[in-house]
């Protein structure tokens, strides 16, 4: 019995560990990018913000990192802002495209807010075998 109860409890330990084998894009700037780090942010600003940028690392290196960014976020009512962001993340044959929409509520108080934020997306990767 004590032998089931160990396996039992090994396997829901390794069920809840989250592994990645892929590499979240990398931001030194992530200042002019915080709807993608932060999702509370969508709407914190009183009018429609765009932003675009481009990171390229190791330039005469073939494969050599390269990111692409898009985000925009803008608020929609008093209290509610709306955010979209997409990332295309290029390393060697490995291409992984990111596709998010924001959602953020605002609580206004008299000296400041608390902003809450939902961040829902799906991820595309893809491998290109004839560069392997």
């Amino acid at each position: 019995m004590r032998k089931h109860y160990y396996l039992w409890l090994i396997a829901v330990v390794l069920a809840t560990v989250k592994t990645n084998a892929q590499q979240d894009p990398q931001y030194t700037q992530y200042m002019y990018n915080m709807n993608v780090v932060n999702p509370a942010y969508a709407g914190s600003k009183d009018h429609l913000d765009v932003g675009l940028l481009y990171r390229s690392q190791w330039n005469n290196i073939e494969g050599a990192p390269t990111t692409y960014t898009f985000n925009a976020h803008s608020p929609v009512g008093e209290n509610t802002g709306l955010g979209l962001s997409a990332i295309s993340d290029e390393i060697g044959p490995i291409k992984e495209t990111n596709v998010y929409a924001d959602f953020s509520y605002t609580l206004r108080f008299a000296n400041s807010n608390l902003a809450f934020g939902l961040k829902a997306g799906a991820t595309f990767h893809d491998v290109n075998l004839m560069e392997l």
